[in-house]
């Protein structure tokens, strides 16, 4: 996958913005504040159709505008075409392909954004985890995005129902009318979930050796309000998820949330057996961290065919040298990958490959 063509008008704090890519390596140097996370917050926004850092496209818009316009040629094995996404001031989204409209994005661009927020990912909090799976699932499954939001939209039905109604009978009764799509859309979730983690466990324990010298082990498990596991077949999923939704129904109404589902689940996250929330130091989180990225694009790779493009956003400062080599080694593989940071010579040294350099400065950027 490549990326070969940028432009960009009203996005963050871009006015208008083209720019030619490398194939391979691009880095992008300038101070904080300067447009550098935007610059790949908008490259992450062409897989799939949604920002890395909120929910909300109108956060996306310029100061004092009404829209923003990206656009991009692209290079999958399906062939090049260019893609451009609207953000309308109507608060609309339209999405072009070779200059016709479509109702969907296109499915077979991907990326992996590696960012100093994601250090947090085994120490955070358990919507950060979900929101971490949730995002790469939705890059190794088609169909998984739509069906995470069909979930969302009853959840939020379910809860409105428990939240307003004063009446526990007729509260009961309304439920009933949302359980069974609640049940189905949630097992699915969870089936999806369950089966990632399992490959991303293998993998990432794989990694994480390597990273470690062999002297650690990392693992993962889903924590569910089900007992359920990788091997669980999805009529079984559902037969519990409604078991115990029956037992919870009491404690539901009481409460007015809906307290059981993949809304409220967790991803634990082991070193040598120990929960790295409580016990990893800042370079098992680091570590830990990276071998997910990593191997997280070794399951697109083999889902698709091809590598995602890579987005590193200023980590080379928080990696040891040793997991620099060990980063820049996997970019060797053919990886396109944009770079950013505030050091030139800090990526460079590590780098040795050529490389296109860009500048940013309050939004404007040149080719040095």
């Amino acid at each position: 996958m490549r990326i070969k063509k940028l432009q960009i008008i009203n996005f963050r704090n871009y006015e208008k913005l083209y720019v030619d890519l490398d194939p391979n390596i691009n880095i992008f140097l300038g101070n904080n504040a300067q447009g550098k996370t935007n610059l790949l917050e908008s490259i992450f926004y062409f897989a799939g159709g949604r920002s890395n850092r909120t929910f909300q496209d109108r956060e996306l818009i310029r100061l004092n505008q009404s829209f923003f316009n990206i656009a991009a040629e692209l290079e999958t094995l399906n062939g090049s075409y260019h893609l451009k996404i609207a953000y309308t001031q109507e608060g609309k989204k339209k999405i072009k392909i070779n200059g016709l409209e479509k109702k969907s994005m296109p499915k077979d661009f991907k990326a992996v954004i590696f960012s100093p927020d994601d250090l947090n990912l085994a120490k955070g909090s358990p919507s950060g985890r979900r929101d971490f799976l949730d995002r790469e699932i939705g890059q190794i499954s088609s169909i998984y995005s739509k069906t995470l939001r069909d979930y969302t939209k009853i959840l939020r039905q379910r809860n409105k129902v428990l939240k307003l109604s004063m009446d526990w009978k007729k509260t009961e009764e309304d439920l009933s009318l949302w359980d069974e799509q609640f049940i189905h859309y949630g097992s699915l979730v969870l089936k999806k979930r369950l089966e990632t983690i399992q490959k991303l466990s293998i993998l990432s324990r794989l990694v994480y050796r390597r990273l470690t010298d062999n002297k650690e082990n990392l693992h993962l498990n889903y924590v569910s309000g089900l007992e359920i596991n990788h091997d669980s077949e999805l009529e079984h999923i559902k037969s519990m998820f409604r078991e115990q939704l029956n037992i919870l129904k009491k404690d539901e109404l009481k409460n007015r949330v809906s307290l059981l589902g993949p809304h409220r689940d967790d991803l634990k996250i082991l070193i040598d057996n120990q929960p790295a929330k409580n016990y990893a130091s800042q370079g098992q989180q680091r570590t830990c961290v990276l071998a997910l990225k990593l191997s997280i694009m070794e399951i697109i790779k083999g889902k698709w065919g091809e590598y995602p493009v890579l987005l590193l956003d200023d980590v080379f400062s928080e990696l040891d040298q040793s997991r620099r080599i060990f980063l820049v080694q996997e970019i060797k593989k053919g990886i396109q990958t944009f770079i950013t940071g505030t050091r030139e010579e800090e990526i460079l040294n590590n780098l040795n490959v050529p490389a296109k350099i860009f500048l940013i400065k309050q939004g404007n950027v040149k080719v040095l």
